[in-house]
């Protein structure tokens, strides 16, 4: 093989990352301009005062990166490739009468340069970028999109015929949530409540389907049938798995003390403690004008993220462990006896708010199970033995 590797394999994206290093240590060798790829997408970003200045520069950049992919065997797609003019003066006659000319040259091929907001979006992997960067655009189409594979997976979701919940949950999940989650990380810290709003409904109609429950079914309920976590719980995810995986990239491993391994096959670091995240996410973004103060991070970093949407996330839920009689053999009068005991226990709490919950994880016939939810963290000496419950609220 003198060149190409085959597609899904394990080597390829190190290969060929390995591969196109060179071009990347070119094109950032311009002054003015930064290039960065995605796999094999790249993106180049030339910085000039006016168009007429950015556009000859950025054709020479193209000229030298089809001469770089001429010598080393690569192909470009002229198809496939966008041009957009990003200025603070969007909305001036000036830029509407100037779209669409002088183009970019690629390989031959015309590429005309759009001014964001004065026609169709552009796309960067895959995502439509519109004039103020809000992702609403991107919001949008991907529910749009999102919508036509629900309609595919209703035909399939049949109780009688069709697959096993636990595939129908896997197929929604592979097929139709990883479709409108896709950029969700960027989607939420930018996009307005209407657009999160959209996506919060579609997401419920997945869960509803993988239910099985009817429309009028509201999204909580949907989503605990279906043992699906809330989308915003998703997205916050990922948005901390942004910051994970660029402390990850970094070499300060290397001045790490043991047992900290260097990075091998199937390394993965640590997971990041609150405190340390916040630290290395106001370093990392100071230079960048993105602070915790920044409005776009403000709900990522101050607000709190209470699982189900649950009122009071500042309560603590915790099981206690009540003795009966062991001698009960008898299911009807055994739950008597738990309900008996559980009774007595909540009686002394009665002066507190607090709501029944169980996992269905109770020993039987040595203890009974009660969740008890305190007000107040500091009264926890009251109960001999309690442990944390991580569970979703009943």
């Amino acid at each position: 093989m003198l060149r190409g590797v085959p597609q899904g394999s394990v080597l390829g994206p190190y290969l060929f990352s390995l591969y196109v290093h060179p071009l990347l240590n070119l094109l950032n060798s311009f002054a003015g301009v930064t290039a960065d790829m995605y796999a094999d997408d790249l993106s180049i970003i030339v910085k000039g005062r006016s168009r007429e200045e950015a556009i000859p520069t950025t054709n020479m950049v193209l000229k030298k990166l089809h001469a770089w992919s001429q010598e080393n065997g690569l192909a470009i797609n002229p198809s496939k490739c966008e041009a957009a003019w990003f200025t603070l003066s969007t909305h001036t006659e000036s830029d509407y009468y100037r779209e669409g000319k002088w183009p970019l040259v690629v390989a031959g091929c015309k590429i005309p340069v759009m001014t964001m907001g004065a026609s169709r979006t552009t796309k960067l992997l895959g995502m439509d970028l519109d004039p103020r960067l809000t992702l609403n655009v991107a919001a949008s189409k991907q529910c749009a999109a999102t919508s036509q594979r629900i309609s595919q997976l209703r035909c399939i979701a049949h109780k009688e015929v069709g697959p096993s919940p636990h595939d129908l949950r896997t197929f929604v999940i592979g097929y139709g949530a990883s479709k409108l989650r896709y950029g969700s990380e960027l989607i939420w810290a930018a996009a307005t409540d209407s657009a999160k709003n959209e996506m919060q409904k579609t997401y419920a109609t997945l869960a509803r389907i993988v239910s099985g429950v009817p429309s009028t079914v509201d999204p909580e309920s949907a989503l605990l049938g279906a043992n699906m976590p809330p989308l915003h719980v998703l997205c916050l995810r990922a948005r901390l798995s942004i910051f994970e995986n660029t402390r990850a990239c970094q070499m300060d491993w290397m001045r790490r003390p043991p047992p900290e391994p260097p990075p091998r096959a199937g390394f993965r670091i640590s997971p990041l403690s609150r405190d340390e995240l916040y630290a290395f996410v106001d370093a990392y973004t100071k230079d960048y004008g993105t602070t915790q103060s920044s409005p776009r991070e403000e709900r990522f970093f101050r607000s709190s993220i209470p699982p189900w949407f649950a009122a009071s996330a500042h309560r603590v839920t915790i099981g206690v462990e009540i003795p009966i009689d062991p001698s009960i053999t008898d299911e009807e009068e055994l739950i008597r006896e738990k309900r008996r005991v559980s009774e007595e226990a909540l009686a002394l709490h009665s002066h507190r708010s607090w709501i029944l919950a169980t996992d269905g994880g109770v020993d039987v016939p040595k203890s009974a199970g009660v969740g008890i939810l305190l007000s107040f963290l500091n009264l926890s000496e009251i109960i001999e033995k309690a442990s944390i419950n991580c569970g979703a609220r009943p």
